[in-house]
């Protein structure tokens, strides 16, 4: 069971590990970017047919569109893989004084109390946010990036993954602390 659950998180934290080839792309945007300002250029590609995000051409305002959607999406990709490898902003320096058997039931607390109820409540209004853009044909209106949806549907993708990489670390966690008894586990709480 513990190993049915550790595939689980490791699958929930391979989106935040694949995301990491945005950031080349988010340091050419930032860098066509401002080659276009210095250049007083608008439309950097324009191709006449409408493609997904983009519409029939890359501009100005696209890229800097696109910089912020690259962004949000390592944002929350990247919180899914943080919690995993426990990298993740935590209450380490009040929990470092507790004995191991303590600082995983502060985590199974906070988890259950916290972190799986915010993950849900997020997931619900992120799904209700992406659906209103879906259904508006949300779009810019200055040139920018069409079909927001698209970036949009990141957003319950990355709470449903966080409130998923949530729920089975503290199922393997408790069940890890019931089979030793509250001992310390051979694995680190993060992995």
């Amino acid at each position: 069971m513990i190993a049915l659950l550790k595939q689980i998180e490791e699958a929930c934290a391979w989106f935040g590990r694949a995301i990491g080839w945005a950031t080349p792309i988010l340091v050419i945007s930032v860098c066509l970017s401002v080659l276009m300002a210095q250049m007083r250029f608008n439309v950097l590609f324009d191709w006449g047919t409408d493609v997904p995000l983009f519409g029939s051409r890359i501009t100005m305002n696209g890229l800097t569109d696109l910089q912020w959607h690259l962004f949000a999406v390592m944002v929350m990709l990247g919180g899914v893989y943080a919690l995993h490898t426990d990298s993740h902003v935590s209450v380490d320096f009040i929990a470092s004084n507790f004995t191991e058997r303590t600082r995983r039931i502060i985590v199974i607390f906070g988890d259950i109390v916290f972190l799986l109820p915010f993950a849900a409540i997020m997931t619900w209004f992120a799904w209700k946010f992406m659906v209103s853009a879906y259904t508006s044909n949300e779009g810019s209106s200055y040139g920018g990036l069409n079909n927001t949806w698209i970036i949009k549907a990141v957003m319950p993708l990355g709470f449903g993954l966080l409130g998923l990489l949530g729920l089975t670390r503290t199922l393997r966690l408790i069940i890890q602390f019931i089979l030793t008894r509250g001992a310390v586990a051979e694995n680190k709480i993060g992995a």
